[in-house]
């Protein structure tokens, strides 16, 4: 007689063991782009943080307004010398790359750290680190070249976005376009230090810094003034 034997049960523990992978797999598929290789692409679409839409300005202003104030988006990519080494801001992936030389001389990207949530605007500094703004995280970052390190992580709420560095003084200046405000950070310890806070221009996107005098220039991105301050 022929014996019939019953179908063998599939163990639900492996069956939920495999749903588990799968699931893991299709998240870890989501972060990036199928055709990128680059490990600091997270998504298929990149785009650059931009400055907040500023409220408009009430407070009184300190030093001295004059009328305009214009503003044109950077290129996505930023090219420093820092510490004798070409080094690159990418907006869109937020991350700092050393660059170098392939077997045939041609520049290349080297090391690559990533800065924050969306980094913006950067400048070298005396001590041979890029100074670099987060403006989706709200934070201030510090690198070191050869080798490439994060060195300082600092918070300024506000969307921060322009920057600016008085190599006399060890200040970073940095421009809060969701304030309307620009802080003065001391740079010279291990960890920052908020010296200077002055409200600005409505539309604060841009901010420079005189090497002898350290007067502050505050532009306005939208026709707000363009502000002078002596700390």
């Amino acid at each position: 007689m022929l014996e019939v034997h019953d179908a063998p049960q599939e163990d639900p523990i492996l069956r939920r063991l495999a749903a588990l992978l799968l699931t893991t797999a299709a998240l870890a598929a989501c972060g990036q782009s199928e055709t990128s290789q680059d490990p600091l692409q997270v998504a298929e679409t990149l785009e650059a943080a931009k400055p907040a839409l500023s409220p408009a300005q009430n407070a009184a202003l300190p030093g001295s307004v004059t009328p305009g104030g214009s503003f044109t988006e950077g290129d996505t990519t930023l090219k420093f010398q820092v510490n004798g080494r070409d080094v690159e801001l990418d907006r869109l992936r937020s991350a700092v790359f050393e660059m170098t030389k392939d077997d045939k001389g041609a520049e290349t990207r080297g090391t690559g750290l990533r800065a924050g949530d969306g980094a913006t605007n950067a400048v070298p500094d005396r001590y041979g680190r890029l100074l670099v703004v987060d403006t989706r995280g709200g934070e201030f970052l510090a690198f070191s070249i050869n080798p490439l390190i994060m060195r300082q992580r600092y918070p300024v709420p506000g969307t921060p976005y322009g920057i600016a560095y008085d190599a006399k003084r060890d200040i970073a200046w940095i421009t809060l376009t969701e304030r309307n405000e620009v802080v003065g950070l001391d740079v010279a310890g291990g960890e920052p230090a908020e010296k200077h806070r002055f409200p600005t221009v409505r539309q604060p996107n841009t901010v420079s810094v005189d090497q002898e005098t350290g007067r502050v220039t505050v532009t306005s991105g939208d026709n707000g003034g363009v502000q002078v301050i002596s700390p």
